[in-house]
């Protein structure tokens, strides 16, 4: 009974574990990630947009004319204040430029009356995986239509 036992947490311990860590693991391209980018976004999903940020991940964007910069805990924690809210919009993507270990893309989230941009730069990392390395938005407040794309 105890050898049962045993072998039975052994069995559970090693199931658990292997799930763990495919439950982690990085998509294998980067069109995967540029996908999973756009969903976490349109269902306002920080646990899915944090497996493929990497750690010294980076968004910036303007507020007037100053840029600011989040890291990645602040992306994150901003993210989750507003988790589970669906936006109300469409997407667009696009890979503007890609090499073997670089890639640029275009992510746009169309509403009724504007468009966000987000340019992604994405990097594989030493272990070959593709993440998310800086994330350039493209918004403004009030009716500047300088980065704004009126639909």
């Amino acid at each position: 009974m105890k050898l049962k036992l045993i072998l039975f947490f052994a069995v559970l311990g090693t199931a658990l574990t292997h799930e763990g860590f495919a439950e982690n693991r990085p998509a294998a391209d980067a069109q995967t990630v540029i996908n999973e980018f756009a969903e976490s976004h349109m269902n306002t999903d920080a646990a899915r947009l944090e497996k493929i940020l990497s750690s010294d991940a980076i968004l910036k964007f303007s507020r007037g004319d100053e840029v600011q910069s989040q890291n990645l805990l602040s992306i994150l924690k901003t993210m989750r204040q507003n988790q589970g809210i669906e936006q109300n919009c469409s997407t667009k993507v696009d890979i503007l430029a890609g090499s073997d270990a670089l890639v640029l893309a275009r992510v746009n989230f169309i509403y009724d009356n504007f468009t966000v941009q987000n340019y992604l730069t994405l990097e594989k990392n030493k272990s070959q995986n593709w993440k998310i390395t800086r994330i350039d938005k493209f918004f403004t407040e009030g009716d500047s239509p300088s980065v704004l794309t009126k639909e």
